[in-house]
Order: C-alpha cells, then sequence, then structure tokens
C-alpha cells in the first residue's frame, strides 16, 4: 500500500530580490514571502499551491515553514511551522518537527514559487514509487536550447547526458525532492542549501567555486574530528572530490545521469547508510514536466500566469 508523504512547503521570506544572471536584463525580481505576496484570481499563491498537491492523492499532511504571522493571511488550514531564517535554517526547523511526529518515513519539500499542473505532479509521483525504496529522488525537466521559455528564458540551463554514449541535453531543476532523513548528512545539507539558495540563478562555475571554497574548511574541520573520535576521515573525499568532478563534469556537459547519482549519493548520503543498505539509490528523473521548473523569481514570471504581485507578506 503506498503511504502519503509528508510535505514541507518552504514559505520563508526573502527580503532581497535575487540576483538575475547576465542576458535577464529588463527583468524584474521579486523579494518578500512570494507564497502570499503573489496573488492568483485574488487568491494567495500557497493556497492554490495547496489545493493542487492535495488533488494529486501523494501528500499529506502538508505543513508550511515559514512566517506564521504572515501565513496568517492564506486561506489554508496547513500547519505553519514559524520559522523566517536561512533557507537551510527553515529546512531543519520543519524536519525537527516532521521527523519526531513522523519518524521512519519519507519526506518531501517544495518550494512555494511554483504552480505544478496536476498531471505532471501524478506523473512524478509515479515515478517515485516505482522506484521506491530511494534515499534521495528528484526531477530535472528537459529544456531543449531552443524550446521557448515563455518569461522563464532566462534561467540558467545545464547539460546532462541520459546514458552513456548520449548526446547532452539542456535540462532546469525540479523544485520537489523526496528523501529519507534518516539517510541524509543534515547538517551539511543544511549549510549546503543555503549557500546553494543565495547563488540560484547564477551561472555553475560561479556557484562551485563559491560553495566550495565556504563548505571546505568545514568539512576538513569535521574529519578531524572524526579522527579524534577514531572514525575514517571520509568526508572531504565524499563530498569535495566527488562534487568537484561531478560539477566539472556537468559544466562541460559530460556528465551522464548514473555519474550524477552516484555523486549525489556519495556526497550527501551517510557512509554509515550506504553500507547498510548498499542496494538503496538516489534517483534522478528526466521529465517534461516545466511547471515543477518554473518558480516566480520576476513581476514578468508572475505575470505569465497571470498572477499578481502585491508585496504585501513581506517579514
Amino acid at each position: 500500500m503506498r503511504r502519503k508523504i509528508p510535505l514541507i512547503i518552504l514559505g520563508g521570506s526573502d527580503p532581497h530580490p535575487t540576483t538575475l544572471p547576465p542576458g535577464s536584463e529588463g527583468r524584474h525580481p521579486l523579494s518578500g514571502c512570494k507564497g502570499v505576496d503573489i496573488k492568483l484570481a485574488g487568491r494567495c499563491l500557497i493556497d492554490v499551491l495547496i489545493d493542487r498537491l492535495e488533488a494529486s492523492g501523494g501528500f499529506d499532511p502538508i505543513w508550511i515553514a515559514g512566517p506564521a504571522r504572515v501565513y496568517e493571511q492564506a486561506e489554508t488550514s496547513a500547519r505553519v511551522i514559524d520559522t523566517n531564517g536561512g533557507f537551510g535554517e527553515n529546512i531543519q526547523a520543519a524536519l525537527d518537527v516532521m521527523v519526531a511526529e513522523y519518524s521512519g518515513q519519507e519526506v518531501a519539500i517544495a518550494t512555494c514559487d511554483i504552480l505544478p499542473e496536476l498531471d505532471e505532479l501524478q506523473d512524478l509521483l509515479e515515478d517515485f514509487w516505482m522506484c521506491a525504496p530511494t534515499d534521495l529522488w528528484f526531477p530535472v525537466i528537459r529544456a531543449d536550447e531552443k524550446q521557448d521559455l515563455g518569461a522563464s528564458d532566462w534561467k540558467p540551463r545545464y547539460q546532462l547526458r541520459p546514458r552513456t554514449g548520449a548526446d547532452a541535453i539542456s535540462i532546469l531543476p525540479g523544485h520537489i525532492l523526496i528523501f529519507d532523513p534518516r539517510s541524509l548528512r543534515l547538517d551539511f545539507l543544511y549549510r549546503l542549501f543555503d549557500l546553494a539558495y543565495s547563488t540560484r540563478n547564477r551561472p555553475l562555475h560561479y556557484r562551485r567555486s563559491f560553495i566550495l571554497r565556504r563548505v571546505l574548511a568545514g568539512l576538513l574541520r569535521q574529519d578531524f574530528l572524526h579522527l579524534l573520535a577514531f572514525r575514517l576521515p571520509t568526508l572531504t573525499w565524499d563530498v569535495a572530490v566527488h562534487g568537484v568532478r561531478a560539477a566539472n563534469r556537468l559544466r562541460k556537459g559530460l556528465a551522464t545521469i548514473e555519474e550524477m547519482e552516484d555523486a549525489v549519493r556519495h556526497m550527501f548520503i551517510t557512509r554509515k547508510h550506504r553500507q547498510a543498505h548498499p542496494h538503496r539509490r538516489v534517483r534522478i528523473r528526466i521529465t517534461s514536466s516545466m511547471s515543477i521548473a518554473r518558480d516566480i523569481d520576476t513581476v514578468e514570471e508572475a505575470a505569465a500566469i497571470g498572477a499578481s504581485f502585491g508585496g504585501g507578506g513581506s517579514a
């Protein structure tokens, strides 16, 4: 029997507009609390998003991780986990609550600024259940260079090979993630999420060097503590070596799905869990579900779905 997956919507406020990459001139980035500031047919975007997540039949309960006083404006009865820190801090606050109540279950995370199509959600859920159990599952969306993405055509695309020997295809990251919290290096991930979010929409080479410089010292320190505790100091190798190699091959359009899945597994899944569950894998699904990739970062992207931006929910 398929159990419904507890889901966290990341709904924190961003006081500063995102930095857009070169080539996005004339676009107007959003700030504030997009889940309530973006209105669609008079409703907060978060309410429309929750309606669609519930209609998919795959998620329950659905919680919002964000400032409680802001989400009082929303219609939803979803539980709000009151947090308004950095991206990683909000995830940690939500997981602390969710894991305590739903220990032993997979957990899903979605951002508050997407408007997924119901059929695309259901297709993704079918793929997840078909491959379960996995330690980490997430979609990437095919976005050919010639494909017109409309108001989202400024978003950086990455090159990935579906299999060895195949030509690289252009992809965008999806904004839904399903994982087993027991398997992950959570403290490392919280830090990495903060860094990744702060550099979103930047070119891959910039993100790689920025993130690596800031995490390397922490990795070395943790490995030193492992030595003092008579444990193998493998964290730096698992994260830095696999991460740098994967980023380089991704930047050059040489990385395959299998290589990326293996790199992500070594970087984010604890060695203890990998040894205990050698057959469990990371799953990256290539899909055409563009509504999962189109997060709303600009006024123009909000207008493209018939939404407006009020800016009244900033915390």
